[in-house]
């Protein structure tokens, strides 16, 4: 297990949300203090302010690759964002065929079903992330 696992995992059991524990585990590569990071997703936990639709890890991973690898950052001029788009659709594709779903309510049924839990599909999504980071 690669220390990024780890640190999910650990984030995720001492009551981090799933999008805080994805997007801190991430901490030390991105422009921003974790608990700027903490706070900014906090309202994204159990898909997306707790509705159980979208299941914000292939949110998270769509944004912290464009943070880190397609976003031009041009306020201006933004001309990043198809460049984005594309990338961040490649990252959840790749999490759907994996997880067999984007929705939350789904994932939480199929990990009773399949025996696996969140902590599961974090493991998973920072797999897919960071082959692409490479």
């Amino acid at each position: 297990m690669s220390q990024r696992e780890e640190k999910v995992l650990s984030l995720h059991k001492h009551g981090y949300n799933c999008a805080q524990a994805l997007i801190c585990s991430y901490q030390d590569i991105l422009p921003f203090e974790e608990k700027e990071l903490f706070k900014l997703t906090e309202g994204l936990g159990r898909g997306v302010a707790g509705l159980e639709e979208m299941c914000c890890v292939p949110i998270l991973i769509a944004m912290i690759y464009s943070c880190l690898k397609t976003c031009d950052g041009n306020v201006e001029n933004p001309q990043s964002k198809l460049k984005s788009y594309a990338c961040g659709k490649c990252l959840a594709m790749d999490f759907k065929e994996q997880a067999g779903s984007l929705c939350c309510h789904t994932l939480l049924k199929e990990n009773k079903e399949k025996k696996r839990c969140c902590s599961d599909l974090l493991k998973m999504g920072i797999d897919i992330l960071d082959d692409c980071l490479k």
